[in-house]
């Protein structure tokens, strides 16, 4: 559970207002991202591209994502979450409605320079939305980040078929990618009215019919002495050294569990129909169909995941899918025949669903840090979904794609270990008995 309070009525209508536009937020997100991905093989047939430039390509937006994520802490924190998805959606629109522009006129090196822009546009957006998610469902007092990133993944579907109707209809690549994304563009825009720019934004107080004026209450000495404590306090601790997620451990562990299971999610997208179709001799369409399955399995688990975090919590759900990611990696690497590598699959869907949402959600537990939190978490699980996968591939070279799928079960062990850090804090704490980010120096004797 997030919280045991009940918003006000006010507050219950502010949450649910945002949280409805941050879903759809995730979902045009995903929907802009699985759009590129969609018309990889087009951008490569015309310009007669070999592998290693579109691996090229690839790669130049990743280290463009990765950038993004290293600076996404300050640039949320200086413009607020909600201009930020603002500035970062518009200029993916340029980037690549750009790239592909650029590609289609045959400048490529341009064209990847816009792809490297999009990445650190894209990236940033990415952890605005989720500080705003995880902003969202504390101010519902109720699990919602597995259901946001199901939207994305829905997303991301949805662009995948309309990447094949393009195809079929031959429309070409600068006028998909300009008429999707402004559309992109124009949604978010108007989701964004019901978002606000702060992570922990709370909505204005219902006016009242009358106002009412009463003796003002003079503190007494010791009442005085406690608010002069406080302030020293706050002094000094705006002159200590100022607080970084890298110096929390908990953070960092918390970034292990995303990244753990991020690149459960990542090796399986990457290479699993081609390590079944070399390791298991399946077809391509039936290695791409269990890939399918992987992913359907995946999304259903999200979208039904604010029902089982609010009846299981944080902790279970998170060794419960450790331990199907573990089962369903052995059964795809050892088990011989199609429907248990199938199985195997789905298992191995269901049980790296929650790991990046929940850890999402961990980071965010304290509202005066959630913006440098969840971009460290997010950092660290980005990385290992855009560089681990390649790791994976070089294993693969050597052992066997099947084996090299082995480090992902010592990953999610590690899960199963660390699963508790993650647990939500005590409901309803007392703001002003809250944990300082950094130990303060003692208060002064009264």
């Amino acid at each position: 559970m997030i919280s045991s309070s009940r918003p006000s009525p006010a507050g219950a209508r502010f949450a649910s207002r945002w949280t409805g536009s941050i879903l759809l937020v995730f979902g045009l997100l995903g929907l802009g991202f699985g759009t590129w991905l969609g018309r990889i093989p087009a951008v490569r047939d015309h310009l007669g591209a070999s592998t290693l430039e579109m691996s090229i390509f690839g790669l130049v937006l990743a280290l463009g994502s990765v950038t993004g994520l290293v600076f996404s802490g300050r640039t949320v924190s200086h413009f607020g979450p909600a201009r930020t998805l603002a500035y970062g959606v518009i200029g993916q629109a340029f980037a690549m409605t750009g790239a592909g522009l650029l590609f289609w006129y045959h400048l490529p090196v341009p064209a990847v320079i816009c792809l490297a822009v999009f990445g650190v546009m894209f990236s940033t957006s990415d952890v605005a939305m989720n500080v705003s998610g995880a902003g969202a469902e504390r101010a519902l007092g109720r699990p919602r980040m597995p259901l946001f990133h199901a939207a994305y993944s829905t997303g991301s579907v949805s662009a995948m078929g309309l990447g094949a109707a393009a195809e079929t209809l031959r429309i070409p690549v600068p006028l998909h990618f300009g008429a999707v994304y402004v559309l992109i563009a124009a949604g978010v825009i108007l989701a964004l009215k019901n978002v606000p720019d702060s992570a922990s934004a709370e909505p204005d107080p219902e006016p009242h019919l009358s106002v009412h004026t009463g003796p003002i209450e003079i503190p007494s000495a010791e009442e005085r002495a406690r608010i002069a404590a406080a302030a020293a306090r706050e002094a000094a601790a705006a002159s200590a050294r100022p607080y970084s997620p890298w110096r929390d451990p908990r953070i960092l562990l918390i970034g292990l569990i995303a990244m753990s299971m991020s690149l459960a999610e990542g090796t399986a997208s990457d290479w699993l129909p081609l390590a079944l179709a070399d390791g298991r001799s399946f077809a391509n369409e039936t290695a791409t169909l269990t890939l399918g399955a992987f992913f359907v399995s995946m999304t259903l688990t999200r979208v039904a995941g604010s029902w089982l975090l609010a009846r299981l919590g944080r902790v279970l759900v998170l060794r419960g899918g450790a331990v199907l990611v573990i089962a369903g990696v052995a059964i795809t690497i050892l088990a011989p025949g199609s429907w248990t590598a199938v199985a195997g699959a789905i298992l191995w869907g269901v049980g790296c669903a929650f790991g990046f949402p929940v850890g999402i959600s961990a980071a965010a537990d304290n509202p005066r840090t959630a913006i440098r939190d969840v971009a460290a978490v997010s950092a660290i699980a980005y990385t290992a979904f855009l560089l681990g996968p390649m790791i994976i591939g070089f294993l693969g070279e050597h052992l066997g794609l099947l084996r090299a799928f082995w480090p992902i079960v010592g990953f999610a062990v590690l899960v199963l270990v660390f699963a508790g850090t993650a647990r939500e804090p005590d409901p309803d704490p007392d703001p002003e008995s809250a944990p300082d980010p950094e130990p303060r120096p003692a208060a002064p004797a009264d």
